[in-house]
């Protein structure tokens, strides 16, 4: 065991749950505590909506939609909670991400000046898309219950994609920022 161990930890300063280097001086600041309190309400809230939806929904509910918004694939209601419990895992994945640095794989590379400053911008991305996750979420619970709720497959359709191009421009805004600091310093 321990030569397993050793041979895991050799050539690394530290191993990749160690986050004590991160956390030491890694600005965690009360907009970053207030993103993580936002993100645990919104996946709160939409456990309960999956629960509500779960049980107004008919036995056949719409899963998959084309570019138009339309319906062109259908499930039992029990796929509320296959979507539910993807995106509660996503959501835990990007806010685990927040506070553990080797779980986001960006192409650049994190100098020592402003290593904590760095640090700081990646979990602050990683919290937006937590809550961006959540807005996924609640845009697929929409379209999914669409016909129930009166709404036009077309508004959820453009939710589900501005939430998508909302996460894509965090990841780009967040790594060209890193860089520009990295870059710069």
């Amino acid at each position: 065991m321990n030569w397993f161990v050793g041979k895991y930890k050799m050539g690394r300063k530290y191993g990749f749950w160690d986050v004590s280097r991160d956390r030491r001086k890694a600005p965690i600041t009360k907009s970053d505590r207030l993103l993580e309190l936002l993100a645990l309400v919104m996946g709160v809230v939409l456990l309960v909506l999956t629960g509500v939806f779960y049980a107004e929904a008919p036995e056949i509910v719409p899963s998959h939609f084309n570019a138009a918004g339309e319906a062109d694939g259908w499930s039992g209601k029990y796929i509320y909670w296959v979507m539910a419990v993807v995106f509660l895992l996503s959501m835990v994945l990007c806010a685990t991400a927040a506070y553990n640095r080797n779980l986001v794989n960006l192409p650049i590379r994190l100098k020592e000046p402003v290593f904590y400053r760095q640090i700081g911008l990646i979990g602050r991305m990683c919290r937006i898309m937590t809550f961006g996750m959540g807005l996924i979420w609640l845009a697929v619970l929409l379209a999914m219950s669409s016909e129930v709720l009166g709404f036009s497959s077309i508004a959820c359709a453009c939710m589900i994609g501005g939430s998508v191009a909302l996460m894509l421009t965090v990841v780009l805004f967040y790594t060209l920022k890193i860089w520009w600091i990295g870059r710069n310093c």
